[in-house]
């Protein structure tokens, strides 16, 4: 399954060839459980192009600018888990966070701010981070605007 979640244009300065109008189109979309940024910038006056790379995350970082703009377009998303229908699951949930290479205090960090606060991230990376804790497990996930 695709699904685009972000998309959107920016201005970003001038084209380098002809000095005009520079758009910034970026997209977060989803693949399965696969998330791709990309970046393309593109002049509005002529044919200057550069597409970036799909780059696949998890906990990795797509370019800071990148996900700035996504972010600044759409907010954070938070991931919360209940912690009472959850506390017996607790390890599944470690082991998940140690997979992808939280230390041991780290993922015992993270559960407890998924537990409590909740964990904040784009769209995507909170979708694939509740559908692998599902995977695993643990029930009660919900994600809601990082403001509420």
């Amino acid at each position: 399954m695709y699904m685009e979640l972000v998309c959107g244009d920016d201005f970003n300065g001038p084209c380098a060839r002809c000095g005009a109008p520079v758009l910034l189109h970026v997209a977060e979309s989803l693949e399965g459980d696969r998330i791709t940024w990309t970046a393309t910038t593109r002049c509005v006056s002529c044919p200057y192009t550069v597409a970036s790379q799909d780059q696949p995350a998890f906990f990795d970082r797509v370019d800071v600018i990148v996900r700035q703009t996504l972010i600044a377009r759409v907010g954070l998303t938070r991931l919360r888990a209940d912690p009472e229908v959850n506390r017996t699951l607790r390890l599944r949930a470690l082991a998940l966070f140690r997979q992808q290479g939280a230390t041991v205090v780290g993922a015992a960090d993270t559960y407890t701010e998924l537990t409590g606060e909740g964990l904040t991230g784009s769209p995507a990376e909170m979708a694939v981070l509740a559908a692998r804790l599902t995977a695993a497990g643990l029930l009660g996930l919900r994600c809601v605007g990082a403001s509420a």
